[in-house]
């Protein structure tokens, strides 16, 4: 009987890694030419403007571009890593460059020799984990590639792995394998597991269901409920490539203080109903569209 159990034990965990494997290489929602290039189309934010030339000579592969980007940009988290090299009154640029065009034009008044040099700490741009995104998104969308911003939290930052970081990344589209995988420009890792990013959504359920430990989740917000609501909201506005400043925030973000008992029930209900829609984006992109339309409180005044 032992026996028996012990082998009905291993063919279960047998079971689970192939569905485990499967989940990872099967193909996404089906998607349209137009689908696709709504997503290889710059957006205002991600838009080089009259720097487009810059990207040029830039390297093919996502790997070599990521390394390039980590060599004009730093994250305020890394900023001692480079002791007193970086300006004081550089040591949070994020506001003051708001958009691709703005943060090339910053980078060529420090070091006019364009991307493809390894710059001086002093010459780069002190900006965090969304504007890594956003300059990758703009370069890929010069190649032709769909990319998309993503919102969540990740699970690899810090040597604790129960922490889960405030985080943005970039879903990149994969033509050979009919799919979308992950890359990190802010921290360099390329094509990484599902699991090791847990997405807005993903979050949010785990609130409603009160199946969360909170003192492990880091973000600016003085509350786990608040910045999970944040979340919700900006990966929304990532999926319909609105890319709205992650500093700003709307009414049903604002509107909570301590607490989702803040909102009304029909503001949780939203975010309920628009999280849960996130969790296969693909497949609810229309609902999603029609839910940011018809709700002011998702939007700024």
């Amino acid at each position: 009987m032992k026996i028996c159990n012990r082998n009905m034990a291993l063919l279960l965990l047998l079971l689970q890694m192939i569905s485990v494997s499967c989940s990872e290489e099967a193909p996404d929602f089906i998607h349209s030419e137009e689908f696709l290039h709504r997503y290889a189309t710059f957006s205002k934010y991600t838009d080089p403007g009259g720097f487009g030339y810059l990207y040029k000579d830039l390297p093919e592969s996502v790997e070599d571009i990521c390394s390039l980007i980590k060599s004009q940009l730093i994250h305020p988290f890394d900023i001692e890593k480079f002791g007193d090299k970086i300006p004081v009154n550089r040591m949070n640029e994020d506001e003051s460059l708001q958009t691709v065009e703005e943060m090339l034009n910053a980078l060529l008044n420090r070091n006019n020799s364009g991307l493809n040099v390894s710059r001086k700490p002093e010459e780069r741009l002190v900006v965090a984990c969304v504007h890594h995104s956003m300059l990758l998104a703009s370069i890929l969308r010069y190649k032709g590639i769909p990319v998309r911003l993503r919102a969540g939290n990740a699970k690899y930052i810090g040597g604790d792995k129960r922490i889960r970081v405030t985080h943005v990344i970039c879903e990149v589209w994969d033509k050979n394998r009919n799919k979308w995988y992950l890359v990190d420009p802010d921290r360099n890792r390329i094509d990484f597991s599902r699991n090791e990013f847990e997405f807005a959504g993903e979050t949010w359920q785990k609130l409603r269901d009160g199946d969360i430990n909170k003192r492990y989740y880091i973000s600016r917000y003085k509350t786990v409920d608040q910045a999970t609501a944040h979340l919700v909201w900006l990966d929304l506005s990532y999926i319909l490539r609105a890319e709205e400043p992650y500093w700003k925030d709307p009414e049903i973000v604002t509107g909570i203080e301590n607490s989702l008992n803040d909102l009304t029930n029909s503001e949780i209900r939203l975010l309920d109903n628009i999280a849960a829609l996130l969790n296969s984006p693909d497949s609810n992109l229309s609902d999603l569209e029609r839910l940011k339309a018809d709700n002011k409180s998702l939007n700024f005044e």
